[in-house]
């Protein structure tokens, strides 16, 4: 895996009904310098409705818990 990657397609006659978009990214392979681990995450508001996605790929491993939770935090 190089990176993550996120993304929303949203039909033409929906357009206007979607605001508040905001995105985010958190690197944490190899010290915070690279996209190997990480997630993404995409926010917005549809209508009075809010979404939220979020892709992560964390640390493997039973002995990494404790990183994998921080990392969420």
């Amino acid at each position: 895996m190089v990176g993550q990657y996120i993304v929303m397609f949203v039909k033409e006659e929906h357009k206007d009904k979607i605001n508040s978009i905001k995105k985010h990214k958190v690197k944490t392979g190899f010290a915070g310098m690279a996209g190997n681990k990480g997630s993404v995450a995409l926010r917005f508001n549809f209508e009075d409705t809010s979404f939220a996605f979020v892709n992560v790929h964390l640390e493997s491993g039973q002995k990494q818990i404790a990183e994998r939770l921080e990392n969420l935090r």
